[in-house]
């Protein structure tokens, strides 16, 4: 049986391809959702920014983000088989980046302090266990708290990805949603710090 693969879609790796968790306990993000996404934060992207996945699965949007001229990458993941499919993914590019296993809402923190202290701008891909699932019906308010929490000199912008059903129409926190495209039972919710849509 041949692993399960993908490909990164532009930039410097456009067509090379990166490996999938061989787990049902991860969501690969789809193509046309990842070429969505990226054709949107395009202009945010730079050697100067981050780029934190969490929830990161294989970090195929990490990969991308790297193939586009992101300079800092941060995964958070706690599958232990998506972890390993993510270092070999990093090893085969030959990135450097900071993998956190755990508790994606515990351990973002970590993130957050380390890019607070060194005034490093983070895009933020934020992909949790759709909420239909057993034991997550109440995994976007966690989510819209972790949003609150990031720190002023660590942002730019937050992506959410999320089912369909769910609508983010409300500011969480000082972030205001100015985006939702929808693909099918998938969508994404833009959202930007108040200051930044002045």
């Amino acid at each position: 049986m041949k692993p399960n693969k993908s490909a990164i879609i532009a930039g410097r790796f456009k067509g090379k391809a990166f490996l999938l968790p061989p787990t049902e306990g991860t969501r690969p993000t789809k193509s046309i959702v990842r070429e969505s996404f990226f054709n949107t934060v395009q202009d945010f992207l730079d050697e100067e920014t981050a780029f934190v996945e969490v929830f990161g699965g294989s970090g195929s949007m990490g990969l991308e983000a790297a193939s586009r001229g992101v300079g800092h990458l941060y995964f958070l993941e706690q599958n232990s088989v998506a972890v390993q499919t993510l270092k070999k993914n990093l090893k085969a590019f030959g990135l450097e980046a900071k993998v956190l296993e755990g508790d994606s809402f515990q351990r973002v923190r970590e993130v957050y302090e380390a890019l607070d202290y060194a005034e490093i701008p983070a895009l933020y891909y934020m992909d949790p266990p759709f909420a239909i699932r057993e034991n997550f019906s109440d995994i976007y308010e966690k989510v819209c708290a972790l949003i609150r929490k990031i720190p002023h000199k660590a942002r730019t912008m937050v992506v959410v990805e999320h089912a369909s059903e769910q609508e983010f129409t409300a500011p969480v926190g000082d972030f205001i949603p100015f985006k939702n495209r929808r693909f099918g039972k998938t969508s994404l919710t833009y959202f930007l710090p108040g200051e930044l849509l002045e």
